[in-house]
């Protein structure tokens, strides 16, 4: 009985030990298995059964790129009308400063006008095909630079003198035969290609999501001096006779061939200026 009551403590004394130590090891091998309990903490949340606990500590995915500022449209078309005629233009966005530009325009007009007692029925032909890099430095101002792929510009008309009247080449007088009056060829003609370079106002393809918009471009496309052709034929006679021995023909007669090249280069002189053509145009468009 006395033994009973020795051994009854210490067996209760040596489970209270063991608990302090091995157990605590042994709950710390079984908290790896999957039967174990888990603690939970506010810092670490359970892992699912389908997700292993490892993918708590995977690193988390970026959110995507706010989306850029280039979303505007990136081809612009229109149309225009300046010193060429109209017609249209397109333009396309390469880099957010930077649009490559073509266009195409024409325009026909006929007109009669009288010069030293010759009648002239000319025709002016504008047409051209610049094509452009615009380079915008300050919202929709740009400067640009390119060539003048095509250049159509040309006069083209008849001259003749009627019967009986009265003209000059190169300040000579002569009169039209009756018999067989002048007439006769004028022409004036540009280089076909040319380089240009300008400036302008506004975008046909707008940066901040516009779509409409109003366009103004001043350059100049240097094509060289234009070239005037004069052609003439008929007969000239001397001032106050229309038949007879005073009379000659144009095409053939020297002295009066040597003043219709006097008449064809003061033609030349004068419009020698235009050897720098400018071109000005105003648009109007619309991008997507």
């Amino acid at each position: 009985m006395r033994k009973s009551l020795v051994l009854g403590p210490a067996v209760l004394l040596t489970f209270a030990l063991a608990g302090l130590s091995p157990a605590s090891a042994q709950d710390e091998v079984s908290a790896n298995s999957p039967n174990a309990p888990v603690l939970l903490t506010e810092a670490q949340p359970a892992a699912s059964p389908a997700f292993p606990a490892a993918a708590a500590s995977a690193p988390a995915i970026p959110a995507a790129a706010p989306a850029e500022p280039g979303s505007s449209p990136r081809v612009g078309i229109g149309v225009m009308a300046g010193t060429l005629g109209i017609g249209g233009q397109v333009a396309v966005r390469v880099l957010r400063p930077l649009n490559i530009r073509a266009g195409f325009s024409g325009l026909g007009i006929s007109y009669n006008f009288n010069n030293d007692g010759i009648d002239y029925g000319a025709r002016l032909r504008l047409e051209g095909a610049p094509v452009t890099a615009d380079f915008f430095f300050f919202h929709g101002m740009h400067v640009s630079g390119g060539a003048l792929l095509y250049n159509g510009t040309q006069i083209t008309g008849t001259a003749s003198a009627s019967a009986g009247k009265t003209f000059t080449l190169n300040d000579v007088a002569y009169e039209s035969s009756a018999a067989t009056p002048l007439t006769g060829s004028v022409g004036v003609t540009f280089r076909k290609t040319a380089p240009l370079v300008g400036f302008g106002f506004g975008n046909l393809v707008p940066r901040k999501g516009h779509r409409w918009s109003i366009t103004a471009d001043f350059d100049v496309a240097y094509s060289g001096s234009p070239r005037a052709a004069l052609s003439l034929s008929g007969v000239a006679c001397a001032p106050g006779t229309t038949s007879g021995g005073t009379c000659h023909n144009v095409a053939t007669d020297p002295t009066i061939q040597s003043n219709v090249t006097a008449e064809q280069n003061s033609v030349n002189d004068k419009v020698r200026f235009l050897k720098i053509y400018p071109l000005f145009t105003l648009g109007f468009g619309y991008a997507f």
